[in-house]
């Protein structure tokens, strides 16, 4: 699998969110950020392109997006 995106995140934002997670919420953002990082095309139903290589992340889990 190779990688085509590489992921940063911006003052520790990202990983204090992650922190409030579930492991299983935790695991299904993972397998979205995989998606964002690996495929060259993806759904608008898992990423919004917001403007210069920067993307939002949509991720639902329990009907909780």
């Amino acid at each position: 699998m190779e990688k085509k995106r590489k992921i940063r995140t911006y003052g520790g934002y990202f990983e204090a969110f992650m922190e409030t997670l579930t492991e299983k919420e935790q695991d299904k953002i993972q397998y979205g950020l995989l998606l964002l990082k690996t495929q060259e095309r993806l759904s608008t139903k898992f990423v919004k392109f917001v403007q210069d290589g920067v993307f939002e992340l949509r991720t639902e889990y329990n009907g909780n997006i």
